[in-house]
């Protein structure tokens, strides 16, 4: 026979939100001594209330831009892919040239791919110098690397480039980009105080981690979903913040180059320059830049991209790359020759210091790409998946208020037999 109540042990005391008592011949509801428990979770509750809806907006457009590329390949088979011909591609200066004469533009970067089928990415500023303050217009074109003739506008790339920017900056400005880092550092103040929050008794049990009670009904069920899943996505919200603010505030993007050491982009590495050798320089032989491409091929190692741009006069060509079998497409190299075809500078991705490597990394850790295509769509799940914390967050937060509306009812009008009433949610990290 089962133990009678009065002889059960008392229950192990539980670490969690505050709980109210209403007593049952109507005294006043008591409440616990405030604890950092309680201090927690209302900073919790009140971050996710208040930022919640723009965490929402940031987490569903970040998940559609996970796959942009890929599924833009997809739509766009007579412009993202170009049908492989026999025979070679124009040279860089041919390809140049072309695209200049049909765009009456002037290319200011052009990005070449190992793959046949991949086209030829030209930026193209107008040859126009704009007005005092104002920067000049860039234009993406993409271009048969053959023939050099220009494509067609990719369908899609216009929704894609809203959606990046709503993930950005809701779609207003400076004002909008503020608004996002913000909501990025209460993401992390969610994640850290989730975490408090979540710290079960029993520690080392993988159950009270990451099982879902399939059991559970209601309010207790809304709150095992967003503990549990919240767990599963905890290091991907914390990666995604940590490094989403380098894209909001100048502030926290000079931190982590000082931290880790990283160049600034672009400043240039090398020794400094003695006096009057700038101006020497672009005096200097006008640079061939086949010449100084073909010294890149075969100086350099196979490459999977690469991306020029046309010098100034005097100056070395800059070639940025990422090699064959990178671990992620931003796992960039760079290699400058100078009018004599000779190397100047050569600093590949892998020989670089670890800080280096990741602060070039930034968005490849943002999206995930940095773990490979498991990293990626781990991160699309998780972005995807705010919604769910943004929901069971508000039902959580409305139903903890109609029961201490009910609570002080019962208080105001008293009955026999009036149970507990718990405010927060149920089930805490005293599992």
């Amino acid at each position: 026979m089962g133990a009678r109540p009065r002889d059960r042990p008392p229950s192990p005391p539980r670490r969690g939100p505050p709980v109210m008592s209403v007593a049952a011949r109507g005294a006043r509801p008591l409440l616990r001594l405030p604890a950092w428990t309680t201090v927690w979770f209302q900073i919790h509750w009140f971050i996710g209330i208040t930022a919640g809806l723009v965490l929402m907006v940031v987490g569903v457009t970040g998940g559609l831009l996970s796959y942009q590329d890929e599924i833009l390949r997809a739509l766009n088979p007579g412009v993202l892919r170009v049908t492989p011909r026999p025979g070679p591609v124009l040279s860089p200066a041919e390809l140049i040239g072309r695209i200049e004469a049909a765009s009456g533009a002037r290319v200011t970067s052009l990005g070449l791919a190992a793959a046949p089928d991949r086209p030829v990415r030209a930026f193209l500023t107008p040859r126009e110098t704009p007005p005092p303050g104002a920067r000049p217009r860039r234009e993406l074109r993409y271009a048969d690397p053959h023939d050099g003739t220009l494509l067609g506008t990719p369908v899609g790339e216009g929704f894609f480039r809203t959606t990046r920017e709503l993930h950005r900056w809701l779609l207003a400005g400076a004002e909008g980009r503020i608004v996002v880092g913000v909501s990025t550092i209460a993401l992390v103040l969610l994640s850290l105080t989730g975490l408090y929050l979540r710290w079960p008794r029993r520690v080392l049990s993988w159950r009270s981690w990451f099982r879902i009670d399939t059991r559970l009904r209601g309010r207790a069920l809304l709150w095992r979903l967003h503990a549990v899943i919240g767990t599963w996505a905890l290091p991907l919200y914390l990666l995604a913040g940590l490094t989403g603010l380098s894209w909001s505030f100048d502030w926290y993007r000079t931190a982590l180059y000082d931290l880790t050491g990283a160049p600034r982009p672009g400043a240039e590495a090398g020794p400094p320059r003695a006096e009057g050798e700038g101006r020497a320089a672009r005096r200097g032989p006008p640079l061939d830049v086949d010449a100084a491409w073909a010294v890149f091929r075969r100086e350099g190692p196979a490459f999977s991209t690469a991306q020029i741009r046309p010098p100034a006069p005097g100056q070395p060509l800059r070639v940025t790359y990422v090699e064959a079998g990178a671990p992620h497409e931003d796992a960039r190299s760079s290699m400058a020759v100078n009018a004599a075809g000779e190397v100047v500078e050569h600093r590949r991705y892998a020989d670089q210091p670890l800080g280096h490597r990741l602060m070039g990394s930034m968005l490849a850790l943002h999206s995930g790409s940095y773990f490979g295509p498991i990293g990626t769509a781990l991160m699309m799940v998780a972005s995807l998946a705010m919604p769910l914390f943004g929901v069971t967050g508000w039902v959580l937060y409305l139903g903890r208020r109609r029961m201490r509306r009910d609570a002080a009812r019962r208080a105001g009008r008293p009955r026999r037999g009036a149970a507990e009433a718990p405010l927060a949610a149920p089930g805490t990290a005293g599992e």
